[in-house]
């Protein structure tokens, strides 16, 4: 890998095929969906291990923790980005009847409870879009990316023997 947008395209490309292969053997309303959540959890946190470790062996000299930190929010937060995308698309076009299903689930769950069901619809209506999961893809990902970015500097420069120390 010669590049961090390397590592970012090869992430993407692991992450929108193991949705995919969620959705083409509709198990999108099972417990494998938390596979694809949890894998793409996985795979952003070693797409910031690799872009660190490139950034630290094309340096060619001791690196600073502020320099890794950017290193793996470079690639951390155009992930996130792409991301963000690639879950609006995915929601309005490949699967637009997954929303309508989770909220008709919500809305079965709100009237067995007592709850007004029209008050639930509408907050249903807002939180169950493609923009929101969208959104939220975004903010969590930069989270989590801030999150990785600030240990595994940390966690490369105690063990060693990733890149330059």
């Amino acid at each position: 890998m010669k590049s961090s947008f390397s590592i970012v395209v090869r992430m993407l490309i692991v992450s929108v095929l193991l949705k995919m292969l969620i959705f083409s053997m509709n198990l999108q309303f099972t417990n494998y969906e938390k596979v694809a959540l949890f894998g793409n959890i996985f795979i952003l946190m070693a797409g910031i291990f690799f872009g660190i470790r490139l950034f630290k062996t094309q340096a060619g000299e001791k690196t600073s923790f502020v320099a890794d930190f950017k290193a793996g929010m470079r690639v951390a937060s155009t992930y996130a980005i792409f991301m963000c995308a690639f879950v609006y698309l995915y929601y309005s076009i490949i699967d637009p009847t997954y929303f309508d299903s989770k909220l008709a689930a919500q809305l079965t769950l709100a009237e067995g409870n007592g709850m007004d069901v029209e008050n639930a619809r509408q907050t249903g209506k807002f939180v169950l879009s493609p923009f929101f999961q969208s959104t939220i893809t975004l903010i969590g990902f930069i989270l989590l990316g801030t999150f990785y970015s600030s240990i595994l500097p940390f966690l490369m420069r105690k063990i060693g023997g990733f890149g330059h120390k």
